[in-house]
C-alpha cells in the first residue's frame, strides 16, 4: 500500500508547485465526489516508498462554510491520510498557521513545510525553524517549492509515518468539566480527536452535531452555558485561543522586518493598480497575451497545415477515400493545425496566473464590472480562466458568496473567447485581413466578449435577478517569477484535453459532417449537410454570411465550437480551407460570422455545467439569450460596416 500524503495550506502558499515538483506528469485531475472543486492526485516514489500525493483545496479554515473547506474536512473524515503536509508562507506565518492549527486539532499525524523562505528573507523575515517545531511539537521543514530536489522534506515524510502526534489544546480544555466531556466523545466517536470535536461544538458546526448522540450533546450544553457565563461567546472563545497561541509562536520564532518597510510587490502595485494606469496596462498585457499567440504560432501552424494538406493529397491519390482525405483528415487536420496557438495562449494564461497579475486584473477590473455590470471584481478571474476553457472557469464561481453573482457570473462566462473558438479567428483573419491587422482583429474580438459578458451582467442583475451582491475581498499574492517546468506542466494538461477533444468529439463530428455531405445526392449542396444548410441560412442572411456552409458549421460548433472549423476542412479539404473561405466571405462578412461564433449558443459542455451550477431553467436561458445577442450584435457589425462602406 502507497503512503498516503495530503497536501494542505492556504491559497497562493506553493502548495499546488511542491505538488507538480513531486509528481511531474504521473498525476490526474477530476473533481471530488459531488463537487466541482478540482480534485489533482499523484504518485512518485522516494527510497523505495510509493507516496500517492493529494493536493487538497488552499483554504483559510476548515469551518466546512465554502466548498474548498468542505472538500478538505471530508477528506480528513473519510480518507484519513497517513500524514498531512501543511505548506505555509514564511512571510504570513501568523495567518497561515490559523489553519495549520486546526489540521493538528483533528489530530492528524503532521508535518509544516515552511516554504518562500528565500522570499521572506528578502523581505526581513527570519524564521526559526528548529524553535518553532519544538513550541508547536511537531516537525517543521524549511523547504521552497520551486527546487528540484526536495529530500529533507520527503526524508521527514517517511521518519513521521506511523505516528500520531498529541492534538493541540487550548486553557478553557484542560477544566474536569471539559476533559470529562472529552474522554466521553473519545469512547463513542472514532476518527477525528475529541478536541476537535469539542472545538467544532462550540463553533456551532451543524455537521458535528449530528454525527453525536443525546447523551454527549445535553452534556455539551451544560458545559457551553458555563462556559458562556465565564468567558462570553464560545465561537469567540475559540478564535482567541487560537489566535493567543499564533502570537506566542511567532513571538518565540520569526523575527519581523520593520514596519516601514516597502516590499517589492507594493512597488510595482503602486503603478499595476493606480487608478490611471491599471486598465491601460491590463489592457497592454491582453493585448501582448493574444498578438504573442498569433504571431508566434504562426510559422508553426503554416508548417502544420502544408503536411496536413500533403497528407491528405497522398491519401487521396493512394486510396482513393474521401472519407479518410476529408472525413478525417480534412476535418480532424483543420483543427489540429492550430494546436501551436492553443499551447502558447494556455503557457501566457498559466504565466499570468503564476506571476500573481491574475488576481490583480480583478481588482483593476473591480471598479468597472461594480460600475457597469453589477458585480465585483471577483467575477472578472472566471471570465479571465474563461479564456483558456469555460467548462473550468465557471465551475471555478463556486468561490463567489453572493448566489445572485455566482449565477450571473455563470451566464456571462461563455461570451469570454475560449481557446475552441481560437482557431476559427486564426483561419478567417489569416484568409482575409493583412497580416498587419491580424493581432489586432482578434484582440477586438476579446475585447467585444469582455463588453457584452459586462452590459449583459447589468441586465440580468437589473431584469432577472435580485439578491445582495458580494463583497470583493482578495488577498494579493507577492509578485513572482513562475517556474518553468510548472508552466509546461499546466499547458501540457490543458493542452492534452484539446488534443483528446480532437481525436474523440471532433473525429466523431468530422465522420458525421462527411457522410451528410456526401449523402444522398451528387453532389454536396444535393446531400443531407446542403439541405439542412439550404433551409436554415436564410436567417443568417442579414448578417451577412447567408451561405449553407456557414450555416451548418454553426450548427455543428454547438457541440464543439472546434466543429465549426473541422465543417470547412471535410466540406472543402484541408488544403483549400482558405482558398473557399476567400471566395465566400469579405473581411466585413467574415468579422460578422466570428462575432457570431464568438457569443452564440455555448457548446453542450458548457450548457452542462451551467445547469450544475445554476439549474436547468439557467442552462436553457443561456442557450436562448446568447444565441439572440450573437445574432443582434452581428446584424449592427454587418450594418454598421456596410453604412460606412467597408
Amino acid at each position: 500500500m502507497p503512503l498516503k500524503v495530503a497536501l494542505a495550506g492556504n491559497p497562493n502558499v506553493g502548495k499546488s508547485t511542491l505538488f507538480n515538483g513531486l509528481t511531474g506528469l504521473n498525476q490526474h485531475v477530476g473533481n471530488w465526489p459531488g463537487k466541482t472543486v478540482e480534485k489533482k492526485e499523484g504518485m512518485f516514489s522516494f527510497r523505495g516508498t510509493e507516496i500517492e500525493l493529494v493536493d487538497l483545496p488552499g483554504t483559510y479554515s476548515l469551518t466546512a462554510g465554502s466548498p474548498e473547506e468542505e472538500v478538505v474536512v471530508d477528506y480528513f473524515l473519510e480518507e484519513e491520510p497517513d500524514l498531512v503536509v501543511n505548506v505555509v508562507d514564511a512571510s504570513n506565518l501568523d495567518r497561515n498557521l490559523y489553519l495549520a492549527l486546526q489540521v493538528m486539532e483533528f489530530g492528524l499525524n503532521t508535518i509544516i513545510a515552511v516554504n518562500l523562505n528565500r522570499e521572506a528573507e528578502k523581505e526581513g523575515y527570519r524564521v526559526n525553524h528548529e524553535g518553532l517545531s519544538e513550541l508547536l511539537g511537531v516537525p517543521v521543514v524549511q523547504i521552497e517549492a520551486v527546487d528540484p530536489e526536495q529530500d529533507q522534506l520527503l526524508e521527514t515524510v517517511l521518519r513521521q509515518a506511523g505516528k500520531r502526534p498529541e492534538p493541540v489544546t487550548y486553557e478553557f480544555m484542560k477544566r474536569d468539566d471539559v476533559r470529562a466531556l472529552m474522554e466521553l466523545i473519545g469512547e463513542k466517536i472514532r476518527g477525528p480527536s475529541p478536541g476537535w470535536v469539542l472545538i467544532k461544538l462550540l463553533e456551532g458546526d451543524e455537521r458535528v452535531e449530528s454525527m453525536l448522540d443525546s447523551e454527549i450533546l445535553d452534556e455539551f450544553k451544560k458545559i457551553r452555558k458555563t462556559l458562556e457565563d465565564e468567558y462570553g461567546d464560545t465561537e469567540t472563545l475559540v478564535a482567541d485561543a487560537r489566535y493567543g497561541l499564533i502570537e506566542a509562536l511567532i513571538e518565540g520564532s520569526v523575527k519581523r522586518p520593520a514596519l516601514d518597510r516597502v516590499t517589492r510587490s507594493e512597488i510595482i502595485d503602486r503603478v499595476v493598480l493606480n487608478r490611471y494606469l491599471g486598465l491601460p496596462i491590463l489592457l497592454g498585457v491582453m493585448w501582448l497575451v493574444f498578438q504573442l499567440t498569433f504571431t508566434a504560432g504562426a510559422p508553426i501552424t503554416e508548417l502544420i497545415e502544408g503536411g496536413f494538406s500533403v497528407l491528405a493529397e497522398s491519401v487521396s491519390s493512394w486510396s482513393g477515400s474521401s472519407l479518410l482525405a476529408d472525413g478525417v483528415i480534412g476535418g480532424v487536420g483543420a483543427v489540429m493545425v492550430f494546436i501551436p496557438n492553443i499551447f502558447i495562449l494556455f503557457f501566457l494564461l498559466s504565466f499570468l496566473e503564476d506571476s500573481g497579475y491574475l488576481a490583480r486584473a480583478a481588482f483593476v477590473m473591480d471598479r468597472i464590472m461594480n460600475t457597469l455590470g453589477g458585480l465585483s471584481g471577483r467575477s472578472f478571474i472566471p471570465m479571465m480562466l474563461g479564456f483558456g476553457c469555460c467548462v473550468p472557469a465557471i465551475m471555478s464561481t463556486r468561490t463567489i458568496d453572493s448566489e445572485r453573482d455566482r449565477i450571473i457570473t455563470s451566464l456571462i462566462v461563455p461570451f469570454m473567447s475560449c481557446s475552441a473558438r481560437l482557431p476559427v479567428y486564426v483561419l478567417f483573419t489569416a484568409a482575409l485581413f493583412p497580416f498587419i491587422y491580424r493581432g489586432w482583429v482578434i484582440f477586438s474580438l476579446y475585447i467585444l466578449g469582455i463588453v457584452v459578458a459586462i452590459i449583459s451582467a447589468r441586465l440580468l442583475g437589473d431584469r432577472l435577478l435580485g439578491g445582495e451582491r458580494s463583497l470583493f475581498l482578495m488577498e494579493l499574492p507577492p509578485y513572482r517569477m513562475p517556474r518553468l517546468r510548472t508552466l509546461l506542466i499546466h499547458t501540457w494538461m490543458r493542452g492534452v484535453q484539446f488534443v483528446k477533444k480532437a481525436g474523440t468529439v471532433i473525429l466523431a463530428g468530422s465522420l458525421v459532417i462527411w457522410f451528410l455531405s456526401n449523402y444522398p445526392g451528387s453532389g454536396v449542396s444535393d446531400s443531407f449537410l446542403g439541405m439542412l444548410g439550404a433551409f436554415i441560412a436564410p436567417l443568417f442572411q442579414p448578417l451577412g454570411f447567408g451561405e449553407w456552409q456557414s450555416a451548418v458549421a454553426l450548427i455543428f460548433g454547438f457541440v464543439a465550437k472546434e466543429l465549426v472549423i473541422s465543417t470547412f476542412g471535410t466540406v472543402y479539404g484541408s488544403g483549400n480551407i482558405q482558398a473557399a473561405i476567400q471566395g465566400i466571405f469579405t473581411p466585413l462578412e467574415a468579422l460578422s460570422f466570428m462575432v457570431f461564433v464568438l457569443l452564440y449558443t455555448p457548446c453542450i459542455a458548457t450548457l452542462g455545467v451551467i445547469k450544475q451550477e445554476a439549474g436547468s431553467r439557467w442552462a436553457l436561458f443561456s442557450l436562448a439569450y446568447s444565441l439572440a445577442t450573437a445574432w443582434v450584435v452581428s446584424f449592427l457589425v454587418y450594418t454598421a460596416g456596410t453604412l460606412v462602406g467597408f
